[in-house]
């Protein structure tokens, strides 16, 4: 059942990506804005910079969540694997990637350890974006019925106590190894530090609208951020293609920008992480390579052997 629903949400995602570039697509204006943004170095640079600072601070998260005992660039190398594969794979196996990856490289830290860290850093980033997606609902002045936010605060906290219960042993097994690693500063500095890169995040977008000459703020560019990852739990195409294209449309269009510049900036947007994707992927596999072989069994086996 709920694969049904993901992908039918998914397949409504696309439809409506398709139907966008029906109305939207205006290459000619399009290759403008690209050309506009490749000349503007400086804003490129900072666009750059902010999304390589974003995942670097995850990686400081991950090592003081596994308490210094992987390195840095194992964390990195593992970070930058997963971007890649979740960009080349139809669903989201690149965190698979990531526990044989601090495996392989730190042996002394054990599977469980490992598989923890990935998982309850992640419920951490989905906590944190849907947190935010939830806020700007709430403050900023969108185009949106208050009755809306009151409806989805009510469901996400009946899915969470639901999945809770329905994986409550899981849980409580997690729960054991987070509360040791996020105890006192450790846990400020990892709240901190995942909080953080998601709004470094949305310098991307944030920079590709300002580039396209749209009025949008940087509070927005969070928000619309937020919600755009946050939609990712609907992907069934490499890197979310079509699906992240229409959720960021969506959402740009709530923020006041018109339809064909959102549709424009979305592109573009989701075009330069693929492309920083590729490039930081490729760094990584060739400082670290890693055989085609044991890639696809981290992905199907969920890293459980190296």
């Amino acid at each position: 059942m709920k694969n049904s629903f993901k992908k039918i949400i998914s397949i409504l995602l696309i439809t409506a990506f398709f139907v966008m570039t029906a109305y939207y697509l205006d290459v000619g204006s399009m290759m403008d804005e690209i050309r506009s943004l490749a000349s503007n170095s400086v804003a490129l640079f900072l666009i750059l910079i902010s999304y390589f600072s974003a995942f670097l601070a995850r990686g400081i998260a991950w090592q003081i969540y596994l308490k210094g005992k992987a390195t840095l660039k194992t964390c990195m190398y593992g970070l930058f694997y997963s971007l890649l594969l979740n960009h080349l794979l139809p669903v989201k196996a690149g965190d698979f990637a990531r526990v044989g990856i601090l495996k392989a490289r730190e042996p002394h830290i054990t599977v469980h350890e490992a598989f923890n860290s990935v998982v309850v850093l992640r419920l951490l980033d989905t906590a944190i974006l849907f947190g935010m997606a939830m806020a700007g609902l709430a403050f900023l002045e969108l185009p949106v019925n208050g009755m809306l936010f009151v409806w989805l605060m009510a469901a996400g906290a009946g899915l969470s106590v639901v999945v809770y219960f329905k994986f409550r042993v899981f849980f409580n097994k997690h729960i054991i190894i987070m509360k040791s690693a996020i105890s006192g500063w450790k846990g400020m500095a990892i709240l901190a530090l995942t909080l953080a890169s998601w709004i470094m995040e949305a310098a991307v977008i944030y920079g590709v609208v300002m580039n396209g000459g749209s009025s949008f703020g940087f509070i927005q560019a969070i928000w619309v951020n937020s919600i755009t990852v946050a939609g990712q739990i609907f992907q069934i195409t490499p890197g979310g293609i079509a699906s992240y294209e229409a959720v960021m449309v969506f959402a740009l269009g709530a923020a006041g920008i018109a339809g064909e510049k959102a549709y424009t900036a979305a592109v573009i947007t989701h075009g330069l992480k693929y492309v920083f994707s590729f490039i930081v992927g490729g760094i990584a596999l060739a400082a670290y390579p890693v055989p085609i072989h044991l890639l696809k069994k981290w992905t199907k086996e969920r890293g459980n052997e190296s």
